[in-house]
């Protein structure tokens, strides 16, 4: 009777480990409160106004219909602009070596142009400040400046976290998230964090893929270098554990009903 009693218990146990391990239907579904047709205003973001930081990396294209001046202004490039584009900016490695990045006094230097203060200025100021360099040379110049690292790392409970590039000028915590694979099975969508510098420091922003009102924080629109981190379920351990457990007790219960079918 005693082992009976301790089969049952064993049994009772899995079970409730089990049921205690599941999630709930609310806790998979993004945004759940959002009904249609609703609006919910957002904090937008783009790089055209975001302020270039000493790092950062940009892409400076000065091209005329002269193959020497472009030549000029462009010496990695030589005078086929727009050939070597794919070869010269096509992965970050090839970025980092041939975009203009802006060192430690603020500062980026360009060919013939000269060097020039950057950090505090957007990338559309960056565009008009070369375009009058250039004037001075000649005129008709195409200018085109570009932001290169907009660069998101995800970390956490996605199924391939590392660092996302943007190439756009807005890019959303979805859109990341989504880059990375998606959420797994043992994501806490009620508690995502996103990481951002700032000028005084690191600053920690947490969000709740499952409510609306992650639409409206100033986390949906991402900038440059943050940092996105989906916090693990809080059964995390359990779950993952759960199959040796349920051996354990499968192989207990068995050794039981040997024994009991023996005596």
């Amino acid at each position: 009777m005693a082992l009976k009693i301790k089969h049952l218990s064993l049994a009772l146990i899995a079970v409730t480990l089990l049921l205690s391990s599941c999630k709930s239907g609310d806790e998979l579904v993004f945004m759940k409160n959002f009904q249609s047709g609703e609006l919910v205003s957002s904090e937008s973001f783009s790089t055209d106004s975001y302020q270039l930081r000493p790092g950062d990396n940009l892409y400076i294209q000065i091209a005329s219909l002269d193959p020497e001046v472009n030549q000029l202004f462009n010496p990695s490039m030589g005078s086929g602009v727009s050939g070597g584009t794919t070869q010269q900016y096509g992965s970050p490695s090839a970025q980092y070596l041939n975009g203009y990045v802006i060192n430690q006094q603020g500062k980026i230097k360009l060919p013939v142009v000269g060097e020039f203060m950057a950090e505090g200025k957007t990338v559309q100021q960056i565009n008009a400040m070369v375009v009058e360099k250039v004037d001075e040379y000649f005129k008709e110049a195409t200018v085109s400046v570009k932001l290169l690292n907009f660069r998101v790392t995800v970390m956490g409970e996605v199924a391939k976290p590392g660092v996302n590039y943007a190439y756009n000028d807005t890019y959303t915590l979805l859109e990341a998230i989504n880059q990375a694979g998606g959420t797994t099975d043992y994501s806490r969508l009620q508690k995502v964090a996103v990481v951002r510098e700032t000028p005084q420091g690191k600053l920690n922003i947490e969000v709740d893929l499952t409510d609306k009102a992650f639409l409206s924080s100033p986390a949906f629109y991402l900038q440059p270098n943050d940092i996105v981190y989906v916090w693990p379920d809080k059964n995390k351990n359990l779950r993952v554990n759960l199959p040796v457990f349920s051996l354990f007790v499968s192989t207990v219960s068995l050794v039981m009903l040997v024994y009991n079918a023996l005596n």
